[in-house]
């Protein structure tokens, strides 16, 4: 009995060396191992044929069934992938839908924005990002050097981003983003570029809010300084064009709802 209890052992030996294979073949290899243990036990026991002639038996009869009840686990697990698969590929498709149509909606609301500042021929850029509507001009538009004042004749640029904004997005939240470019404070009495950057940005929000209605719940203002480049600061035009205030809606989710008391 000894020897019949290591065949026993060895099927399950088989089973983990055959970790890498197929269902069906760890069944077939499993299940012969066990059936000719068996059958080599009941061989013995019984006297009718050798031991290795029931080992035989055991083996060709175990193999066949494991075979065939892991091809049945295959078909099983493979169903299960299968499903799995169609529902990964279709909630994907269905994010991609939404992309589309949320892309399709900012190219449009771009393409508004745009043909009506270039109507009126203003130095403001326009473009779409991450779902925002970013509306930029340059810092010598609105503010002197070193200064967070807004400057008369920039009012009309602003004035115009403002228009297209209440007409197109009444509802949109709104940023005002301040950038400088990498040149340190020297002559004005500014801490830094942020604290530069934050007084106009703020300059712009209290001109909104102050002289244009525009309801304080639907601004917010930040600073960046010199550390959201669009150009390298490595030349007069490139540090020029980083110099800018941005004044930029928002995607709709981002909207906020406040409840006033």
């Amino acid at each position: 009995m000894r020897w019949a209890s290591a065949l026993v052992v060895s099927g399950i030996l088989v089973a983990m060396l055959t970790s890498g294979c197929t269902t069906t073949q760890q069944g077939a290899a499993v299940g012969g191992a066990l059936g000719a243990a068996t059958g080599a036990i009941w061989a013995n026991e019984n006297g009718i044929l050798h031991s290795w002639e029931g080992a035989g038996v055991g083996l060709a009869a175990g193999g066949l069934a494991g075979a065939l009840i892991g091809d049945a686990l295959d078909e099983v697990q493979n169903k299960n992938r299968e499903q799995e698969l169609q529902t990964r590929l279709a909630a994907l498709e269905g994010q991609l839908a939404g992309k589309d149509v949320t892309m399709s909606g900012l190219q449009n609301e771009l393409a508004a924005a745009k043909a009506q500042l270039e109507a009126k021929q203003l130095p403001v850029q326009v473009e779409a990002k991450n779902g925002q509507l970013r509306f930029t001009i340059l810092n010598e538009v609105l503010f002197d050097a070193g200064k967070s004042e807004l400057k008369p004749e920039g009012l009309a640029s602003l004035d115009s981003v403002l228009e297209v904004i209440q007409k197109e997005f009444p509802d949109r939240q709104i940023m005002i983003e301040g950038h400088t470019d990498s040149d340190p404070i020297k002559q004005s009495n500014w801490a830094s570029n942020w604290e530069l950057s934050s007084a106009r940005s703020m300059s712009v929000v209290h001109y909104l809010v102050d002289k244009k209605s525009v309801v304080p719940e639907r601004l917010s203002a930040a600073a960046f300084g010199e550390f959201r480049p669009v150009a390298a600061n490595d030349t007069k035009e490139s540090k020029r064009l980083n110099r800018r205030a941005v004044i930029v809606v928002l995607p709709p989710e981002m909207n906020m709802v406040v409840e006033k008391k």
